[in-house]
């Protein structure tokens, strides 16, 4: 009852009794006693009126308790009856028909005495068991409702109290009340009570005796009282995985919002477990625990906790793989399965339980959208300078994303600036795209420069993207964008970076050239053409380009109508590429995160940043780790180290000491090539494109070294050999790129998030719905080989199983043994190339010879 003291009446709580008990007015009559607290006094004190209750409800003592009162019914009829509606043991009253009593007992249970008018007979005492029994009896099927009463802290004894008075004033009263009450009833009641002996009787429930076969044994869990469990659900899965290794069965009494009650499937077993949810939490805490079994394992069903195998897959995989997303197939789970728990589950259950333990691994998709403004705000607190930006559209939904690191921005100054661009698609369930913008260090290595989610690949969501990349990285007509030939990304960057110069990647063009190319083996053509596009002199792309055209002519028709040389070729690209051609080197992260494009937002967050952080981490090792020598990096270092041996061969005439300009003679093929160390120009032009010394460079700079200074040369010219390689090269910059620290998102127990963030509610994206299996692996893009079927029918063709990627065995082996011959001829080819260098030298030097000799001769004639 939610009413004061003063306003409960007898009538009140008359009229809450029936309708609690379902009693009949007409029939029944209840009486209401309790014993006062005077002492000295035994005589029990009935209700009568109001002024009654309002004694006895004001009556407390020092610990705020009051005495317990006694509900009796008197019916018409002239016999006594004792029931009890909390425990199911009762004097006078058969045990074995009480258990078969199917009464359902809730949690506000009452005492209850019927009694049939005659005074002088008493009611009967109730008999407290041992501890052990206590226990046992707890986890009794009937009983197990009974302890849900106590659970919930209404005591059974003192219903009537918690119906006038709040449940905080009752509580702590219950048990010492009912023991109190319990004995006043036994001393009361011993006259009553005794047989003709003049003892007195009571019948003792039956105890549950163990095995005398099989000694009692514990089931390896560890549980003690009070322990906390973060939900139901995580202690089910301790109770789950205990039982499958121990081999136990159990059954499920109770399970709801509020308890858990589980007791062994053999009936005559002790062991019991009873769990209840803490108030205003999600937590489950242990209230009686019994571990020890006293059954046989030979006497347990084998299909009571079957249906939980798959929750015992999914824990057993996040424990053995902790962490990772790719775990054993289903078939290697069935295995390992039986190997370490002793339990055969079919395909189904280990593929369900590895699904499982992936959702349960990369989180909840709608919680990542509900949390993403605090992990953003959060992500910029952890690393400063860092830029992230949200959009929603008019309904408050999700549409984009953009994040840029501070330490990658900042890093970004001493990258060479050539940004590669691409997108791929998400595989969580709503759709969208992942992209990427990201740069090469020298060492060509990943850096990432910012990544996006967007809705897809359109005007509007490549536009809004290099609009927020343009905020961290301005426009300048040094940055080089290298993407492939998407329309909406050629557009935007157009628009939004009219000053940078924007590259195609030749290898996706080269495939969509391989496949206009006809009466030919296409598996040659990309490789014609990326050769093709390489060349480095205006001349030998020509020669190139007439031959290519001159070989396949339907693929240079298809060039020259939808393509335009200056986005390929690398000797008409106006601006400064270096080696990035391709944009395969952004595509290899579209690889690095397959398996987390399948993640919730935050995790895919959380794993892109945390690979970021390692990639800066191990290059910066790199980077620090060489010696204070190395001015340059390793990949530099190397080239120039393979060089030097030649180049120290390789003939350099002198044309202009002043300008440091000089005559080289290609060894390889008796070519002239003009060098001038100050421009750091050659005039075969990969000195000029590459930014780093070629052969004839390197050549020119050790004569500069070793010739003595002739009058008119500069003496103020100190060059370094670290000097001639552009700056980007030097280790020194290379380290600056990576001196900053990338910080992950801390957990969620530590953020400390402003109100005003906490209140943004992003509303996520509409889930797209597809029919049938799930796909994993991606559609090939244009150009791509895709695995021919068997049954697929091209027409007669010799050489298509050229094309196929998985052929037979023969066909590998002819392949390579193709392979190694062409290489092989390739080495005697340039093996004989030199010795005709070598002789050509040789020769030239006799014929100078035999001239001074024979201008000598003449002279001396």
């Amino acid at each position: 009852m939610k009413t004061t003291v003063d306003d409960i009446t007898l009538a009140m709580l008359e009229e809450r009794l029936y309708k609690k008990l379902s009693l009949n007015k007409r029939n029944v009559k209840l009486v209401l006693r309790y014993m006062p607290m005077v002492v000295g006094c035994e005589a029990e004190l009935t209700i009568c009126d109001d002024e009654d209750l309002f004694v006895y409800l004001i009556t407390i003592d020092k610990d705020n308790r009051r005495s317990l009162l006694l509900v009796e019914e008197t019916s018409v009829s002239d016999q006594l009856e004792v029931v009890s509606r909390v425990c199911k043991s009762s004097v006078g009253m058969n045990y074995q028909a009480l258990q078969g009593n199917d009464d359902e007992v809730g949690p506000k249970a009452m005492i209850l005495y019927v009694e049939n008018g005659e005074a002088d007979q008493q009611k009967k005492q109730i008999e407290v068991e041992n501890d052990d029994e206590r226990r046992h009896d707890d986890f009794m099927d009937i009983d197990a409702e009974t302890e849900t009463a106590a659970e919930t802290e209404t005591a059974a004894e003192t219903e009537t109290a918690a119906e006038t008075e709040t449940a905080a004033e009752t509580e702590t009263a219950a048990e010492t009340e009912t023991a109190a009450e319990t004995e006043t009833a036994a001393e009361k009641d011993t006259t009553a009570n005794m047989d003709g002996s003049g003892n007195m009787y009571v019948e003792q429930i039956p105890l549950v005796k163990c095995s005398q076969v099989i000694e009692e044994w514990g089931d390896a869990m560890g549980l003690y009282l009070l322990q906390e469990f973060p939900n139901k659900r995580s202690l089910q899965e301790v109770v789950d995985r205990a039982a499958f290794g121990c081999s136990f069965h159990y059954v499920i009494k109770k399970s709801d919002r509020k308890r858990l009650v589980l007791k062994c499937c053999d009936a005559n077993c002790k062991w019991g477990l009873r769990a209840a949810r803490i108030r205003e939490t999600e937590f489950f805490s242990i209230r009686r625990y019994w571990g020890v079994h006293t059954c046989s394992r030979t006497n347990q069903s084998n299909s009571c906790n079957s249906k939980r195998k798959g929750s015992v897959v999914a824990t057993f995989l996040n424990e053995e793989y902790p962490g990772k997303l790719m775990t054993p197939v289903p078939r290697d789970i069935i295995d390992l399965i039986k190997l370490k728990l002793g339990v055969s589950v079919s395909y189904s259950t280990a593929l369900r339980g590895k699904n499982l333990a992936m959702r349960e691994l990369r989180g909840n998709s709608e919680d990542s959208y509900k949390m993403l403004p605090s992990y953003l705000y959060m992500l910029e607190q952890a690393n400063s300078g860092t830029t992230t930006e949200l959009k929603l559209d008019e309904a408050g939904k999700f549409k984009y994303l953009f994040i840029a690191l501070g330490a990658c921005i900042e890093g970004f100054k001493a990258m060479r600036k050539v940004i590669l661009v691409d997108a791929t698609f998400l595989k969580n369930g709503y759709g969208g795209v992942l992209v990427f913008a990201k740069a090469q260090d020298p060492n060509r290595h990943h850096y990432p420069l910012a990544f996006a989610v967007l809705d897809g690949e359109n005007n509007a969501s490549w536009t809004w993207f290099f609009e927020m990349l343009k905020t961290v990285i301005p426009d300048s007509s040094e940055i080089v964008f290298m993407s492939d030939r998407n329309q909406s990304l050629i557009t935007a960057v157009a628009n939004v970076y009219p000053q940078s110069h924007h590259g195609h990647c030749i290898w996706h063009l080269a495939q969509n050239v391989r496949n206009h190319a006809c009466n030919t083996i296409k598996a040659v053509v990309p490789w014609r053409f990326m050769e093709l596009a390489r060349y480095y002199t205006v001349p030998e792309f020509e020669a190139a380009y007439a031959s290519f055209k001159v070989r396949y002519p339907s693929a240079c028709k298809y060039l020259e109508e939808n393509t335009n040389r200056a986005t390929w070729a690398r000797v008409y690209f106006p601006g400064c590429r270096y080696n990035l051609d391709t944009s395969n080197s952004v595509e290899s992260m579209n690889s690095a995160f397959r398996d987390a494009r399948r993640y919730a937002l935050i995790p895919l967050l959380d794993t892109i940043i945390k690979k970021i952080s390692d990639w800066f981490n191990e290059h910066r090792k790199d980077a620090v780790s060489g010696s204070i020598d190395t001015k340059l990096v390793p990949l530099v270092e190397i080239h120039l180290h393979n060089l030097w041996a030649k180049a120290e061969k390789t003939p350099v005439h002198e044309l202009n000491s002043y300008d440091l300009e000089y005559e080289v003679t290609d060894t390889d093929n008796g070519k002239v090539y003009l060098v001038n160390l100050i421009a750091k120009s050659c005039s075969c032009k990969v000195f000029d494109y590459e930014k780093y010394p070629c052969l004839h460079g390197l050549a020119a700079y050790l004569y500069f070294l070793e010739v003595p200074a002739a009058n008119g040369r500069r003496r103020e010219v100190n060059i370094e050999y670290h000097q001639l390689c552009s700056k980007y090269y030097w280790t020194e910059l290379w380290a600056m790129a990576y001196y900053r620290t990338i910080y992950s998102v801390p957990d969620k127990s530590e953020w400390i998030v402003p109100d005003h963030i906490k209140e943004l509610q992003i509303i996520p994206p509409k889930k797209l719905t597809r029919k049938g299996r799930k796909k994993v692996n991606r559609n090939p893009s244009v150009g791509e080989r895709r695995k021919r079927t068997q049954n697929e029918k091209n027409g007669c063709n010799y050489f298509k199983w050229f094309d196929v990627e998985d052929g037979t065995e023969w066909q590998k082996m002819a392949l390579i043994e193709a392979r190694d011959e062409i290489q092989e001829k390739s080495r005697v080819i340039e093996q004989l190339n030199q010795t005709i260098a070598e002789l050509t030298i040789s020769l030239e030097r006799i014929q100078q010879e035999e001239e001074i000799v024979r201008d000598f001769q003449n002279l001396y004639v």
